[in-house]
């Protein structure tokens, strides 16, 4: 059983019918399995320069608007059907239509995720027209190609071998950048969000991260959604703590956004597989000859990618982030 599955309760939808009845109520779950709250914060907990960063985004992304507004600018919602074309026509450009499968289920957390040659999808589908787009970049675009690019390595399941360290933070950055670019609006505030939420819920209860959150997800589905994510793994959500994990991806958007500004926003050491930023010198250093399979939104107009994360970086003040 893999950790997600570990630590997603017997009695999720019972719980979540009591708290929709009892916004005061702090769910109870149950699971097959004991989960130690080191594991939970195996990726530590916010830190305070970053958690500032955060707040500063939504401050600005949300002055004057709502929810419902910052929705309105990705697009047209999507069909499944849509969906579902579209993903198989990127599959298609980059060449990956008979490697990936696509599988659709309500019991989803995760609106997308991606294996080695599956792609998740949570029904109903819930993606507008810049949304859609932005998934592809962040899972096709970056986590499958950095995926093939890996398997390709000298290194490749030799990791631990050859002293390579943890990637994830990298990993969830770069892709987390990649999902703005389609955006007309380039605010990291989903990022932001998140990061938020991990903070309350470290030091609250699930009904003090729901109300910290008011302000930003006025949708009970989607606020349900980004609750439950930080405070999974807990039985008793009345106390403090939670899974820490999705503070890498804003924390790795921040940090590979300030990298690759350094490098002029070149991207093909970055694509050398899933690796992070202080292990590439050694990566390039064992295959100094290999050719990575790029994103055709950074090859087929470099500058425009360069210039669209430009705009990303001074949107969300990560100029100014020290």
């Amino acid at each position: 059983m893999s950790f997600l599955q570990t630590i997603t309760p017997i009695n999720l939808l019972e719980e979540k019918e009591k708290f929709f009845a009892n916004k005061t109520y702090n769910p109870q779950f149950l699971y097959k399995e004991e989960i130690s709250s080191e594991k939970l914060q195996t990726y530590g907990v916010p830190k305070k320069k970053y958690l500032d960063l955060a707040v500063a985004i939504l401050k600005k992304t949300y002055f004057g608007r709502n929810e419902q507004d910052l929705y309105m600018t990705k697009g047209r919602q999507l069909s499944k059907e849509d969906v579902e074309s579209r993903i198989r026509s990127f599959l298609k450009m980059h060449k990956l239509e008979d490697r990936y499968s696509l599988i659709w289920s309500n019991s989803f957390v995760s609106r997308t995720t991606i294996s080695s040659d599956t792609i998740k999808l949570r029904l109903p589908a819930d993606f507008r027209n810049e949304d859609l787009l932005g998934m592809l970049y962040h899972e096709v675009g970056t986590h499958a190609l950095r995926r093939i690019n890996y398997e390709k390595q000298p290194w490749f399941k030799k990791k631990k071998h050859y002293g390579f360290s943890e990637y994830l933070k990298t990993e969830e950055g770069i892709a987390s950048l990649h999902s703005l670019i389609p955006h007309s609006y380039k605010s990291a505030f989903i990022s932001a969000i998140r990061y938020l939420a991990v903070d309350t819920a470290v030091h609250g209860s699930f009904v003090e991260t729901w109300n910290a959150l008011e302000p930003y997800i006025e949708n009970p589905e989607r606020r349900w959604t980004a609750v439950f994510r930080q405070k999974r793994g807990l039985k008793d959500t009345s106390q403090p703590g939670g899974y820490t994990k999705d503070l890498v991806y804003f924390e790795g958007l921040v940090d590979v956004w300030k990298w690759m500004h350094t490098q002029n926003f070149a991207l093909a050491d970055l694509y050398y597989g899933k690796l992070a930023l202080k292990d590439i010198p050694k990566a390039v250093s064992m295959n100094p000859e290999f050719d990575p399979i790029l994103p055709s939104f950074y090859t087929h107009d470099f500058q425009n990618y360069r210039k669209q994360m430009l705009e990303i970086g001074e949107y969300n003040l990560f100029t100014e982030f020290n």
